[in-house]
This record gives structure tokens, sequence and C-alpha cells, in this order.
């Protein structure tokens, strides 16, 4: 049988050559190695032919004699075996014809749910070929401004299948603002995730039965019981009305209902519609850096911000708001997340030629109401 084996080995001369004598010992072979560099050290990835009678249990036990720590064993098939450029180059051409099955390719190729920076940045670059990929299909025309007034209201999991055309309409810059990877395709169950979210809630925008935006709150429980992630995703032919604003608006009065008291959004620093669209909220907020992105608080009581800056590392994703591809790392401890008064973000100049317009995301910035 074969076992791919994930694991941390001491981090001492002659500890590799330990773990393969332990293996010889109880015949088992080593067919392949591959070494990854980590924050850790060095994680090796093994797979090994057993005997019958090996468990995943059994060879787990044998690592850690070895001198391991952190293994991980999954049973595999013999196509791991393969040169690893070439299982990524045919997962590449499986793409082209169906760019949607980035996920289940990923899972194919890796994996394991922990990732290393190497396999982080082999999945960038799949993903950003999917990405690149599904922008090239055929896209499906939505309902056009004008053609209705959009109607705003709570969604259900009977929204599912209109959030997923209005996904499949949105431009890729649209999406990865709002995901922070490309995701080229949303599933039927995510879809219902991100319409009903556990202890959260979404609100959509609709023209004739056609969703062309959606915003979604969904506890943070790394943040706190009475902390909700929010976000936003307007159509693209659709932004610049001031319906991501109005879509912020209600989700986050909605989060309230529910207990919340605090709404927080991590926005790309360049984003500079989505921090515009916050600030035409004209509520109390607080900015942070958080990694390469930009935590913003919005107060939903008296009490909101009166927590400190700094607060324990967590790794962004591990929410219900957004779908997970991969974690953003973790600030280290003892590291001050920086603030940023919201503030001075009215000092961004407007687009030019759009003065008394709504901004990209839909934010209104004066002009006519």
């Amino acid at each position: 049988m074969l076992w791919k084996i994930r694991t941390e080995l001491a981090d001492r001369p002659g500890a590799l050559a330990e773990l393969a004598a332990r293996c010889g010992a109880d015949d088992i072979n080593i067919l392949s190695l591959e070494v990854f560099t980590a924050e850790t050290g060095a994680v090796d990835e093994l797979v090994v032919s057993t005997g019958v009678g090996w468990t995943a249990d059994a060879l787990t036990a044998l690592a850690a004699e070895a001198g391991c720590v952190r293994t991980t064993v999954r049973p595999c098939q013999a196509d791991v075996l393969s040169d690893g450029p070439t299982r990524y180059l045919r997962a590449v051409l499986r793409l082209i014809d169906d760019p949607v099955s980035v996920d289940d390719e990923l899972g194919n190729l890796q994996g394991f749910e922990e990732y290393t920076p190497a396999e982080w940045a082999r999945a960038d670059a799949l993903v950003e070929i999917a990405g690149r990929l599904a922008e090239r299909l055929e896209v499906i025309e939505g309902p056009r401004p004008g053609s209705g007034i959009p109607e705003l209201r709570t969604a259900t999991v009977e929204d599912a299948e209109a959030v997923v055309a209005m996904h499949e309409r949105c431009s890729y810059e649209s999406r990865t603002r709002r995901y922070h990877v490309p995701m080229p395709k949303l599933t039927a169950r995510t879809a219902r995730h991100l319409s009903a979210p556990a202890g959260g809630v979404s609100t959509v925008a609709t023209v004739d039965g056609a969703v062309i935006g959606m915003a979604t709150a969904a506890p943070w429980e790394e943040l706190g019981s009475t902390t909700m992630e929010v976000a936003v995703l307007v159509e693209d032919g659709w932004q610049g009305r001031g319906l991501g604003g109005q879509l912020l608006r209600q989700v986050i009065g909605e989060a309230r209902d529910k207990g919340a008291d605090r709404a927080v959004c991590v926005v790309q620093p360049e984003n500079v519609a989505m921090l515009r669209t916050i600030e035409g909220l004209r509520m109390r907020t607080r900015v942070v850096q958080d990694g390469d992105n930009l935590m913003v608080t919005v107060a939903l009581s008296d009490r909101s911000l009166s927590h400190a800056v700094d607060r324990p590392p967590v790794q962004y994703r591990r929410t219900r708001a957004t779908p997970s591809h991969r974690s953003q790392p973790p600030r280290a401890t003892g590291q001050s997340a920086r603030e940023h008064p919201l503030a001075t973000l009215s000092a961004v100049p407007p687009a030019p030629g759009r003065a008394g317009t709504a901004d990209g995301d839909g934010a209104h910035r004066g002009g006519r109401p």
C-alpha cells in the first residue's frame, strides 16, 4: 500500500538518515522524497510503500520514534509518483477545458490542509491561470442599469442559484477585490453558505429576480462572539451607483439586530473605492494594518471601539463571510497592528470627471444625493 507522509524532522544532521533507517528496519520502502522550506524549518514529504497491516497511526508513531514532529499521513495512489512539474502541467491542460475545477485540482495535487510557502506559490499560480481561463468563457448578460430599480432584501438559500449567476457575470478584478483571490467559480454549496451564513445574515439587491449585488455578515469567532466580518460584491455594470453603500449599510444594520457590536471588513489597501464606501457610512471606525491588508472595524455600539488595537494573531479567511482558499500569514506574536484614522481617506482625490457620482463600489461622494 502507498502512503504520503508529511513531517518535520529534527533540526540536526542525520535526522533524515535516521528516519530512512527506521523505515528500512520495518521493510518500508521510500519511493519519493520532497523537501519544503517553512518558517519552522524543513518539511519533508515522502511517499512510502508498506506491507499489509500498516495504518496511518502506526506510520505516525514510527515517524515520532525517529524524532519527527507534526506528522500527517494519508493513503495515496501511484499517480503521485509521477514527475511533479508534469503533474502540474497536466492540471493546467485540464483547467483549459474546465477552469472551475481548480479546487479539485489543488486537492489532488497537494493533498494536505496545511500548505508550505512553496505550495502557496504553486496554488496561487494555478488559481490565477484558472481565473484568466474563466474570463475567456462566454459572459452571460444580466440586467443592465435602467432596466429596473434594485430592491434590497434579506437573502435566503433560495437565492443561491442567482448568486452563482451574478458571480459569473462579475469581472476578474471585482471577484478578486471581494475574495482576495480570483475565485473563478462559486459552487452551489458555497453560494448557499454565503446566502444564509450560520449565525449571520446576507442582503441581496435584485432586479427582475436577478441578483446584482450582495453583502454578507458572518461571525468572526476569533475576534469575539459579537464581531461579524462583512464583505460586499456588486456586479460590474451596477457599480458606481451607490448600491454598494446601500448593501453595506443594510447588512450592518441586520448584523446589529443579531447582537453584533462590531463589524469588521478586511480590505486591500489599493481598493480605495471600498474604503470610501465604508467612510460614506459616517459611522465610528478604526483602521489597522493587518499583514498586507487593512482591517476596518465599524462600531455598532458605544463600547465597540473600546478594545485595544493589539489583538491575538488570527488567520484571515477562517470565517463564514468569505470562502476559504488560503489563509493570510498571521502577524508574529507581539507585533503591533498599525492604526490608521479612516478620516484621512477623505483626502483621496475622486476619479477625474466623476464629481458628484458614486465610486467604483457604490459609495456616493458629493453632488446630487
